[in-house]
């Protein structure tokens, strides 16, 4: 097995190449380090939702009231890394209809913060934070709105309800229906709990 090169080594057969001959080698590199990322992208999108889970960072008491009740929960910073390991910022907003859970606060200020260190896409991480908080605090309803802040130019919001019938919901609440304002941040009337 032969040794590696120094870095100083490496730089200096670089050196000693044509101009031409050392942009090949740059752009050889650069087109498998494309390839390496490309198969980790897609390697990571044939994992289900349940591998980035952390719920188990997630904690709930009793409801001290069985009596209904709107929760909104604003967290206006929120980070964590991009599918392309780059950081992503943004805000969320949870409304929650708690059932016997509700949820503790200290918890979900660690939750959020855990996925700092797990690469995924804004769109994967909304679903796999809704599933989460779903599982563990079996709400009436919970709506999970997130807004990323703009990258390029562009800002994007993701919605979830569990109202939905789409999600599995039975459309009883229907306050998104007329929800035209700013990304929904922002709510006219709040739903009201038969």
């Amino acid at each position: 097995m032969s040794e590696q090169p120094t870095f100083d080594e490496a730089l200096d057969a670089l050196r000693a190449l044509s101009p031409d001959l050392r942009k090949k080698a740059f752009s050889t590199l650069k087109k498998e380090r494309q390839a390496k990322e490309a198969s980790r992208i897609h390697k990571q999108r044939e994992l289900p939702n349940s591998h980035f889970s952390k719920s188990h960072v997630l904690k709930r008491i009793p409801n001290p009231q069985m009596a209904a009740y709107e929760q909104k929960i604003y967290i206006p910073e929120f980070t964590f890394v991009g599918a392309i390991n780059q950081p992503d910022f943004g805000e969320l907003l949870l409304t929650f209809y708690p059932k016997e859970w509700t949820i503790e606060l200290k918890s979900l200020k660690k939750y959020k913060d855990s996925f700092r260190d797990a690469p995924m896409s804004y769109e994967r991480l909304a679903n796999v934070m809704f599933d989460d908080l779903i599982q563990v605090y079996e709400p009436i309803r919970l709506r999970l709105m997130m807004r990323l802040r703009p990258r390029g130019g562009i800002s994007s919001c993701l919605t979830i309800d569990s109202d939905w019938s789409i999600r599995g919901g039975k459309e009883e609440f229907r306050d998104w229906t007329s929800n035209t304002d700013r990304y929904g941040f922002q709510t006219h009337t709040a739903a009201k709990i038969q």
